[in-house]
């Protein structure tokens, strides 16, 4: 089993007029990094990464690189539907500070296998540094399977991972067969919180998950379960982290529901989103403080932390 590590994916913390609160964002990153996170993603799909300009996406990426370096990895995500702006986006990260650039698959138009492996290469080709691939079918509609991957690696070797986000661990661990032969230091995450032991115990890296912004604490205990094959304690925190999970189910975004679990555990979020994101009602903040409360009980009863 490779050392498992489970990487958060933080939230972009806003003001009350919607602007970027740079000083909140900053706290976030150490408390999470104080709490025991291995890495940290920005511009992720909780990151809001969608809603955000160029200058504000710099500006965050640099501030970021300030308070990860020497600490933990930066991953940044770079991701575009136009190859030139991705590759610039992806430059600009990585004289930044980030370790690597994370790059979602286009969205909107189906591309098929070999227009998803052209897409990559023309991408990563470009790019001096280490670069990761996204995966995450149900919000683009394109996945990448394991023989894309294969491709995509032999001929870009800068590619040196992949946040696999979907349900199915056979689709992860096809990959992970996949390119073994190839680049057996290839780095699989996971993007459910779920698949973390899963996905280590098959061979993997662990997971980039929206949970480690909730509960950090938590899955770092997980990660040191793991390592210690304390199965008993695997199986006691996975079971947490499954009631935990129901929070994404709140609302049909999940990023406000993260944001007000966070807020409700006492981190400096605002549970304040982009105007494309509706706020959450009192009956769905009502269902996130019960699912908490629900949590809080047993890690208590259990002596889990």
């Amino acid at each position: 089993m490779r050392k498992p590590e489970f990487i958060v994916p933080v939230v972009t913390v806003f003001d009350e007029q919607g602007k970027v609160d740079l000083e909140a964002n900053t706290q976030v990153w150490n408390d999470l990094i104080d709490r025991g996170v291995d890495g940290i993603l920005l511009h992720g799909s909780n990151g809001e990464f969608f809603t955000l300009s160029r200058d504000e996406r710099l500006q965050l990426i640099g501030a970021a690189a300030a308070v990860t370096r020497g600490r933990v990895k930066l991953i940044v995500g770079t991701g575009t539907n136009a190859v030139d702006e991705t590759v610039e986006l992806s430059r600009q990260a990585l004289a930044l500070g980030a370790d690597a650039v994370m790059v979602i698959t286009p969205f909107y138009f189906g591309l098929g296998h070999q227009g998803i492996v052209e897409y990559f290469c023309a991408v990563a080709s470009q790019i001096d540094g280490n670069v990761m691939l996204y995966n995450f079918p149900a919000r683009t509609g394109n996945d990448i399977d394991a023989e894309a991957v294969r491709q995509i690696v032999i001929r870009c070797p800068n590619v040196m991972g992949i946040k696999d986000t979907v349900t199915d661990m056979g689709h992860t661990r096809a990959m992970l067969e996949a390119i073994a032969d190839v680049a057996p230091d290839f780095i699989v995450y996971s993007g459910f919180d779920e698949n973390f032991a899963h996905n280590a115990l098959a061979g993997g890296n662990g997971c980039i998950a929206a949970l480690a912004n909730i509960y950090p604490e938590l899955t770092h205990a997980w990660v040191a379960a793991l390592g210690a094959s304390d199965w008993e304690r695997v199986e006691k925190i996975q079971h947490v982290i499954d009631k935990l999970a129901d929070i994404y189910s709140v609302a049909p975004l999940f990023v406000p529901a993260v944001k007000y679990a966070m807020s409700a555990r006492g981190l400096s979020v605002r549970p304040i989103c982009r105007s494309t994101v509706l706020p959450l009602t009192d009956e769905q903040r009502a269902q996130i403080e019960s699912i908490l409360d629900n949590a809080r009980q047993i890690i208590e009863g259990q002596g889990l932390l």
